[in-house]
């Protein structure tokens, strides 16, 4: 069996979205479907940021 490797990722409960980071110069497959079946979120919507900073900032704000 095949391993997906997820990337950082940030899930949204009340809009029912997960936001991955994954940086401009990287070289991996970007599979949002496989991602968010292989975290058993199939009903979410997800999309990819490719800035750290404001990934960080997303994240911050769901934690306070």
């Amino acid at each position: 069996m095949k391993t997906v490797k997820i990337p950082p990722y940030l899930v949204i409960e009340p809009s029912k979205e997960v936001i991955f980071y994954v940086p401009n110069k990287s070289n991996d497959l970007k599979d949002i479907d496989s991602w968010i079946k292989e975290l058993n979120l199939t009903d979410y919507s997800g999309m990819i940021i490719n800035s750290k900073c404001m990934f960080n900032r997303l994240k911050n704000k769901e934690c306070n």
